[in-house]
């Protein structure tokens, strides 16, 4: 380009290039349910009373599938690059359709009102302010303002047909908004949009009709149950007699989870608590809020956690803990936390202070701010109101359990100063993760075992013995019963090392995990703290030394961990489908029985169906080496596979069927799945509750 130094414009033109597309468009919404959100939330500001929605997810998974392999295979020619995938269309006959029964648009308003980019529809013409906020029946607050919704179609579709008929109108008018045409302008406001008309006599009838074609492969690849989750987690407070979403002819609804608290305790679903925040040079900002936990055992996924911020029924923000301390009392239960606010005030104050892809409210804003530092009071207080609940409940839940009940049986017959600190952390359990969680089930038992000579009593539960048959065994041991106590504490600060070694690898961040930096030094931590998978493995020698013999043999015969070392040629195939890092553990009292396979897979590679097959063909072998070798029916066998677990809306294939496989396992399922993260969080939370409650009991005790 040659400058024209002495060249003086009187007036300087802004053009729009065709990035503004890719920018706007597909990097905001780049999944379907994104997309259809914004065209929902169109259908009604314009005053629908339903909106129709067809989407063939057989076909589109079919067609994905096809497109992936024959990728695949080019790519593998090196003809393609890898990521071509994201953003290869499916064929043009493959459609989502909209439909809805709203007021629809004239030609005049398509090209005045809902092409040009960046329209604020709530600004007054004459007066420049924000004053346009209802509908045009005046019957609903709108939920657009920026007038980009237009252009949501282009994160997943590279062609956008829209058919609009406006009631009394004798005709509907159809136009096509083509990503490749539009992006091929070097200013796009001057692209030429040519109209079609069609009659229709019908003068009562007023609709919208939306179709998205040339799909693109990575914005379809979530499900039908992905899809209706995010269509229901972005609107709030919209009624189905009001406004109605269908999907294939089926009305959109789930049923609602069970909650066991609200905060405020008043306050549930349909009737959220009001509450007022004081705002200098503002004044009182009434919203609605509603914190609600749900029961032991349906644990949130950590990007569900927290609270949804609404405004005019629509999600501005959110979810997210807005920055809660980590270290807080009951921080845990976190993990079983929502919370729903309503904020509408915050999108009618004449300021945009929702941020343009609609997952937080503008916090840079001194209103926003305070507001959402208000938020994080609310939760913190209902976090504390359900650590209380759940405190006054553990109890009655102990007493009602399988494994509780015995227990609780037991330390009713011993001394006063053994029963108090041993009640007192098995009610912490109960409180913390329930009296039917794996942490209740297999530490509950260990805790007697600290306080009391354990293991006598743990078997005399297996052997169904009565425990008030047994008061004069418990007076015999209650004398064991400080020592025991004091090493309990030692044997759990012991474990501060581990759980240090834990925080280390995590604080050296993600872009290490994915660059598999780890991996072997995670397998040599878990193997040195085996307790860090299950509370009761430990390091320390097992009671019984011909078990620790077992365990090497098996390692030993069946050619894992440091005994895979066989690189000949003839081994060559049957290293290369055995899983990468298996180790076998057991527990450390043989009162507990069994043994454990664990296959740790990379932090970089989500985990699959085949994965799980892997390590399932790692337990039968177990199984089977111990019925031939022992000459005695095979003590238990658990698999554990742990990694990094795919995406919870991904549809790959092995992970889909890992995730089904998971939702059909049971009680008996002799494998567990576990996240990478989550077993190190929930190994961290787990033995530090355990120190705190033994040592602010040797606190207390000293104290009297």
């Amino acid at each position: 380009m040659n400058i024209n130094l002495s060249e003086k414009p009187d007036n300087f033109n802004i053009s729009i290039q065709g990035g503004m597309l890719e920018a706007l468009g597909i990097n905001m919404y780049s999944t379907l349910g994104k997309c259809i959100v914004e065209f929902v939330a169109n259908s009604y500001d314009a005053d629908a009373c339903r909106i129709d929605i067809s989407i063939p997810f057989e076909t589109i998974n079919q067609e994905r599938q096809k497109v992936r392999e024959a990728v695949k295979k080019e790519v593998e020619m090196g003809l393609k690059k890898t990521f071509t995938l994201l953003t290869l269309p499916l064929p043009e006959n493959i459609e989502v359709v909209l439909r809805d029964d709203g007021h629809g648009m004239a030609p005049v308003e398509i090209e005045k009102k809902f092409l040009p980019f960046n329209r604020n529809r709530r600004l007054d013409e004459t007066t420049h302010e924000e004053t346009n906020t209802t509908s045009e029946s005046k019957k609903r607050k709108v939920m657009g303002r920026k007038g980009l919704g237009k252009l949501a179609g282009f994160g997943a579709a590279e062609l956008v047909i829209i058919r609009t008929k406006r009631e009394n109108a004798d005709f509907f008018t159809e136009f096509r908004l083509d990503y490749e045409d539009l992006k091929a302008n070097d200013n796009i406001s001057e692209a030429s949009i040519i109209p079609t008309y069609h009659a229709d006599p019908n003068l009562n009838t007023h609709w919208t009709e939306i179709t998205l074609a040339k799909l693109k492969c990575d914005a379809v690849k979530y499900g039908e149950s992905s899809f209706k989750t995010t269509l229901l987690s972005n609107f709030f407070g919209v009624r189905p007699e009001d406004f109605s979403m269908f999907l294939n002819d089926e009305l959109i609804s789930e049923k609602p989870p069970v909650y066991e608290y609200n905060y405020p305790e008043t306050a549930d679903h349909s009737n959220l608590a009001e509450h007022l925040i004081a705002i200098d040079g503002i004044g009182n900002i009434p919203f609605k809020y509603l914190v609600q936990f749900r029961q032991r055992g349906d644990h949130l996924a950590a990007t569900k956690r927290g609270a949804r911020i609404y405004c005019n029924n629509r999600l501005a923000g959110g979810p997210s803990l807005f920055n809660m301390p980590t270290g807080m009392h009951g921080f845990h239960n976190l993990s079983y936390m929502e919370c729903i606010v309503q904020a509408d005030e915050f999108d009618r104050m004449g300021v945009d202070l929702i941020n343009t892809n609609r997952t937080q409210l503008k916090e840079d804003n001194e209103a926003v701010s305070i507001f959402l530092d208000e938020i994080g009071e609310l939760m913190k207080a209902g976090v504390a109101g359900y650590s209380k609940f759940r405190d006054n409940i553990a109890e009655e839940e102990i007493k009602q359990s399988p494994t509780g009940a015995p227990i609780f049986k037991i330390l009713d017959n011993m001394p006063s100063k053994t029963r108090t600190p041993a009640k007192s952390i098995i009610k912490k359990l109960a409180a913390d993760h329930g009296t039917e969680s794996d942490a209740f089930r297999e530490i509950a038992p260990l805790v007697i075992n600290s306080m009391n000579s354990g293991e006598v009593l743990i078997r005399l539960i297996e052997l169904g013995t009565n425990p008030e048959d047994f008061s004069e065994i418990a007076d015999t041991l209650k004398e064991l019963a400080d020592i025991e106590k004091n090493d309990a504490l030692k044997l759990y600060r012991g474990r501060k090392n581990g759980i240090k070694a834990l925080t280390n690898l995590k604080n050296k961040g993600k872009d290490l995990w994915n660059k598999k930096g780890i991996e072997s030094e995670l397998q040599a931590l878990l193997k040195d703290a085996p307790w860090l998978i299950r509370p009761e493995f430990g390091q320390y020698a097992c009671s019984d030394d011909d078990l620790e013999k077992v365990y090497s043999r098996i390692a030993i015969d069946l050619k894992i961990d440091e005994y895979a070392k066989d690189k000949s040629e003839q081994k060559k195939e049957e290293l290369r489908k055995r899983p990468d890092l298996v180790f076998v553990a057991g527990p450390a009292h043989s009162a507990l029985g069994g043994v454990v396979v664990v296959e740790l897979k990379s932090p970089s590679i989500p985990l699959t169906d085949e994965h799980l097959q892997q390590l399932e063909h790692y337990v039968n072998r177990v199984e089977d080496w111990l019925t031939n070798e022992l000459k005695v029916k095979a003590p238990p066998v658990k698999g554990y596979l742990i990694g990094k677990r795919g995406e919870a809306k991904s549809q790959a294939t092995g992970v889909y069927n890992l995730r089904k496989r998971e939702e059909k396992a049971g009680p008996e399922t002799m494998w567990v799945v576990k996240d990478m993260e989550q077993l190190l969080d929930e190994a961290k939370q787990i033995h530090l509750e355990e120190i705190k409650a033994l040592e602010k009991y040797l606190e207390e005790e000293d104290e009297a």
